[in-house]
């Protein structure tokens, strides 16, 4: 790539496997996010060595992640490393996109917080083994989206002001990006994270097809974990883009059948298929970007169904993709 207290009593929600149901009613609980932007911009510029040592004791090594690959001012124990902090405090436009955010998703408990807890609920059903990372908000000036790192997702919420907003077209964002930087998307990308910094890419052999059915059995376990969030902000896929991949999805398979290219190794053919893009170039430019993870994803549901004694647990640590794909009887 990548604080729960109050139990509440949750119904039963259905898993993407559809035979079975997560009870989350013994391990929801309400996440803290910890707002890190609010205690870094509370910093004084001329003031920034009193203050180090409580962010590192707070935030611990994320506040040194932050500092050398988000905003990449370089770590504490270099020179000037104060005047580097304190110019990116004090820049005019990093300071309105705090205001922005502050004004967007408030000073306290943001609203997604409450689909976060859920989804992280579903994932200590599913996964009681994994240790759950806290979560924080940051400002990333216009970076990443989400930053993982061991035992912490952080979200840049400078990424999620809203499509159009006035620093998206200051910055000349692309507008099939802008698309997926609302507030409302933050809860999908926020649990991609999770699921990709729990099940890494670990094939068997590494070519297209096991990238797509590794991508389609992330987006599997994502309907598991936010159940009730709409396709189009699960894949950031517009309605009309989610019904063009419907109508051709016979096509597209039978085109890459055809070309041969579901093994191929090579890292652009890959990259133009799983990719995030303005579109997939193989096929039309009316398809979204990335459709090869889609299209995976039809074929993981295909392996479900024909293979119903198999658990999203199981799932989830198959990386043998040839053999789900054989197994899958995939037949758009």
């Amino acid at each position: 790539m990548r604080n729960i207290i109050k139990i509440l009593a949750i119904g039963l929600l259905a898993t993407a496997c559809g035979s079975k149901s997560i009870d989350i009613s013994g391990t929801y609980k309400d996440i803290e996010i910890q707002r890190f932007e609010q205690d870094l911009f509370a910093i004084p510029a001329d003031s920034v060595w009193q203050y180090v040592p409580q962010m590192e004791q707070k935030y611990g090594r994320f506040f040194d992640l932050y500092n050398q690959r988000v905003i990449n001012i370089g770590g504490t124990n270099q020179l000037n490393y104060d005047r580097k902090l304190a110019s990116f405090l004090t820049d005019p436009d990093i300071r309105g996109s705090y205001r922005e955010v502050s004004r967007i998703f408030g000073t306290g408990e943001p609203a997604f917080s409450r689909d976060l807890s859920e989804a992280w609920a579903r994932m200590a059903v599913l996964f009681p083994d994994i240790e759950l990372p806290k979560i924080y908000t940051h400002l990333s000036g216009f970076n990443q989206n989400i930053v993982a790192d061991s035992g912490v997702i952080s979200i840049s919420l400078d990424k999620y002001l809203g499509v159009n907003h006035k620093y998206y077209q200051m910055l000349r964002t692309p507008v099939y990006q802008q698309r997926n930087m609302h507030p409302q998307k933050v809860a999908t990308d926020a649990v991609m994270a999770l699921c990709l910094t729990e099940f890494e890419y670990a094939p068997k052999d590494d070519n297209l097809i096991s990238q797509m059915l590794y991508y389609g059995k992330i987006h599997v376990l994502l309907d598991a974990l936010l159940p009730n969030a709409p396709d189009t902000l699960k894949w950031g896929y517009t309605r009309q883009q989610l019904d063009w991949c419907h109508r051709n999805e016979q096509q597209m398979w039978l085109s890459m059948v055809e070309k041969d290219a579901l093994f191929s190794t090579s890292m652009k053919e890959i990259n133009r298929m799983v990719a995030p893009a303005p579109f997939t170039a193989s096929f039309s430019q009316k398809s979204p970007g990335g459709v090869g993870q889609w299209i995976g994803y039809q074929i993981i549901k295909s392996y479900l169904k024909h293979n119903s004694q198999v658990t999203i647990q199981q799932l989830m640590r198959e990386n043998d993709y040839q053999m789900v794909l054989n197994a899958s009887r995939y037949r758009p």
